[in-house]
This record gives structure tokens, C-alpha cells and sequence, in this order.
């Protein structure tokens, strides 16, 4: 009871003015990762046996073998010197004569060679719906893959588009000096100078999650959505209108905006909110010292027939799940039941050994509606899924004692083709 508690006093639904509150959710949102080619210029340092090499040449000691005599040193470590300045365009070398190039005086005036190169970079982010490179992406919990579609915001993003990346070269070149301060060669006289971004070698498709709270204007021709945590909120504001957008143009969140009504009307139960509950689990909350006859006041109030509070179906069901010995599900329609995300939610959280039966009213596929709970169950075996006469659109019963009942109520919602079906959870004490 006192994991219980500690639940339902952390429930804390955000508040949104003439808005009224229809479900908890997540989107996921699309993130890009790439993996660019470039071509860089890099600046290193002129080693000293390079200098010397160089500053000879340029007063006219030109052979090899006299190179060879004047530093003293084996010809064929010189001619691996010569080999490297002659690859940088440095010097020209013949058989036995050096010559020396623009480039040449260059690295004797700034002590220094200059090269370009191929390279990439590899942690490019691109957050496809706003166009931008992200720079904190480790600030992001980024997930690999997403098996419902539904709530995957799309992204009208062209793999090969490079122009992208050419606008945001600023950002791409700050991701590009710190990957080089990372790798920092010591040899470099300075920092890596990207010149040029050629092609997307690689991209990889990453999610970001953001769970929301969906709410309904009061006269019903509005939608909007908040961030559950507040430390979302930045991130939910970089994508708020394109996800309003999108669930308007039936794009996302098809299972939450449907193009039907119930099939059927169901009658209401007469209980209310608790709203003494509702202080004393704010007062709980509050108070972390002298808690223990508060306790005793809240269970009594759990514990009693009342309309539950917004999110508090989950974390009541997962206390009887655990605490009860029996439990009995009742569905109206068996296909609608099954093929909607909470039967999963549900059918997770219950012990299949306590779980004596599934009954319901209607069905036209039960083969497939069989299949598919057995998917979220597999010990629910044929026989547990038995056909009567009538029942509610959804109630739970635990040993007999307690009833979860699930009310389904229509909202219209931007136009007479698009419905939410908000259900209100009620407890009733048998």
C-alpha cells in the first residue's frame, strides 16, 4: 500500500487553461545521423631535418649527394624526406636534383606545410522536420528502433539532399573542430580549416521520444499537447506545430484520432472524483516527515467506490494485479478491445495464472482477436475467452471484491470526421 501511495501522490497531470485532459501519449520524433565526407586543409608544423632540407635547396644546394654530405646523414633517410616534401607539392625532385616549389617558400616563411585531404565526420545530426544541425546531441536519449508506427512523426526528408548540410555548414564545422580537438594530432601547427562538404556517406535513422499529454478545447474544434516533464519542454517546442499538424492530417496518432464513433453508448457511473483524496495526496506529497496517519486516511479513501483520477488506472490496476489472487476481464466488443494499445498495457501487467476469464458481448473475427491477445498472453488459453450476453464496454474484477469499470466517451474534434474516444475509469467496492 505504501508503494501505492507513493504512486498516486507523484500523478500530476500539467494543467492547461480552457483545454480539458484526454490521454497520456508519445511521439517519436526522427533524428538523422550522418556521416559526411569532406575535404579539409590541415597546417603542420615543418619539422627541423625538413627546414634545414628546404633552407639548403633554396640557397642553391641542389643535388642529392651533396645534400647527403652536407648534413651527413644516410641517403636513404634523406630521400624519404624528399619523398614526403615532393608528395606535398613541396619541392620537385629529378633523379639526383631538388627544386623548390611556391608551396616550397611558403612552408619556409610560415615554418609550416599545408595539405588537403579527404576526411568526414562522423556525428553529423540532423533534425529533419526543422532543417538544423543538432550541436547538443549528447544531451539527447536517442533510440534505435520504433515498432509502432503510429506514433512516429513523418519526415519529408531526402536522404542524398546535401544542400541541407551546405546551409548548416557553420554547425557542421563546429561538429567538425571538435571531433578534430578530440583526434588532435600534435604535429598540426594549428586547427584542421574545413573547405568543403561533398557527399552523405552514411545516415542512420534514430528516435527521439517525447511522451505528451493530449488535451481537447472546451468547445471542442482544438487540440494541443504539453510535454509530460517539464524538462521537455524545449524540445517538445521545436516540434509542437508540426505534431498538431500532422495529427490533423491524420499522419500520427491514427489510434487516438479515429475517423468513427462508438459503436454503441454506454451508461455512465454515478460517482465522482474524491476530492478530499486529492488534497490528502497533495498534503502526503508535501509532508515527508509525520506521514503515518495520513496513510491510514488516504487507503481508506483509495480503497472506496469513487471516479479514479486522470492516470491513475494503470497504477491502481498494477496494485490489485499484484495484491489479488483473481481477476476477471469484460469487454464489449472483443475485436475493438484487442486491436487497441491499452489491451496490451493491460494483459502485461496481469498474472496469467490469476487471470480466470476474458467474457464478451461482441465479436466477428474471434479468431483473430484470439490471436492476438495470445500475442500479449500466451497462457490465455481458448476456453478463457467465453461469449455472454452483455457487459459493460470494459470492467476488471478482483476476487470478487473490486471493479475497475472503463466508460468510453465520443469527442468530436476539429471536424465531424475525426472522434477521440476518452474513457473515464470509475472503482466500485462490491
Amino acid at each position: 500500500m505504501d508503494k501505492l501511495i507513493e504512486a498516486m501522490s507523484n500523478i500530476n497531470v500539467r494543467k492547461n487553461a480552457g483545454y480539458f485532459f484526454i490521454k497520456r501519449d508519445e511521439i517519436y520524433v526522427p533524428i538523422m545521423r550522418t556521416i559526411l565526407s569532406i575535404t579539409k586543409r590541415s597546417f603542420y608544423s615543418l619539422p627541423l631535418l625538413d627546414e634545414i632540407v628546404l633552407r639548403l635547396i633554396n640557397e642553391g644546394v641542389q643535388e642529392i649527394d651533396e645534400l647527403v654530405n652536407i648534413l651527413g646523414i644516410d641517403r636513404k633517410l634523406l630521400e624519404v624526406t624528399l619523398a614526403d616534401l615532393s608528395v606535398k607539392d613541396v619541392i620537385y625532385c629529378t633523379t639526383n636534383r631538388c627544386i623548390l616549389l611556391t608551396k616550397g617558400k611558403q612552408a619556409l616563411q610560415e615554418l609550416r606545410t599545408v595539405q588537403r585531404k579527404k576526411d568526414t565526420v562522423k556525428n553529423v545530426f540532423l533534425d529533419p522536420i526543422n532543417k538544423k544541425i543538432i550541436l547538443d546531441f549528447e544531451n539527447y536519449q536517442f533510440i534505435d528502433k520504433v515498432n509502432t508506427n503510429d506514433k512516429k512523426l513523418d519526415a519529408d526528408f531526402e536522404v542524398n539532399d546535401l544542400e541541407i548540410f551546405k546551409e548548416n555548414i557553420e554547425s557542421v564545422n563546429k561538429i567538425f573542430l571538435d571531433e578534430m580537438d578530440i583526434y588532435n594530432d600534435k604535429t598540426k601547427s594549428e586547427p584542421d580549416e574545413l573547405l568543403s562538404i561533398d557527399s552523405i556517406e552514411n545516415v542512420y535513422v534514430k528516435f527521439v521520444r517525447i511522451p505528451i499529454y493530449i488535451y481537447v478545447s472546451s468547445e471542442g474544434i482544438d487540440i494541443d499537447i504539453m510535454a509530460v516533464n517539464k524538462r521537455n519542454d524545449s524540445l517538445l517546442t521545436l516540434f509542437k506545430s508540426e505534431i498538431i499538424e500532422q495529427i490533423r492530417k491524420k499522419k500520427v496518432l491514427k489510434n487516438t484520432f479515429v475517423k468513427y464513433g462508438l459503436r454503441k453508448s454506454f451508461p455512465g457511473v454515478n460517482l465522482e472524483e474524491n476530492e478530499k483524496l486529492k488534497n490528502d495526496l497533495q498534503k502526503y506529497r508535501k509532508n515527508k516527515a509525520n506521514r503515518d496517519e495520513l496513510k491510514l486516511i488516504i487507503e481508506r479513501e483509495i480503497l472506496s467506490s469513487r471516479k479514479l483520477l486522470d492516470e491513475e488506472f494503470e497504477i491502481l490496476l498494477r496494485y490489485f494485479a499484484n495484491e489479488c489472487e483473481s481477476s476477471q476481464i469484460d469487454v464489449y466488443h472483443l475485436d475493438d478491445w484487442a486491436k487497441s494499445e491499452w489491451c496490451g498495457r493491460v494483459l502485461s501487467i496481469l498474472n496469467s495464472k490469476k487471470l480466470s476469464m476474458i467474457r464478451y458481448a461482441e465479436c466477428h473475427d474471434y479468431r483473430k482477436a484470439l490471436s492476438i491477445i495470445q500475442r500479449a498472453m500466451s497462457e490465455c488459453s481458448k476456453d478463457k475467452v467465453v461469449h455472454i450476453n452483455e457487459t459493460n464496454y470494459f470492467s476488471i474484477t478482483f476476487d470478487e471484491k473490486y471493479a475497475i469499470i472503463g466508460v468510453p466517451k465520443d469527442v468530436v474534434i476539429i471536424d465531424n470526421n475525426t472522434h477521440i474516444h476518452k474513457i473515464e475509469f470509475y472503482l466500485q467496492i462490491m
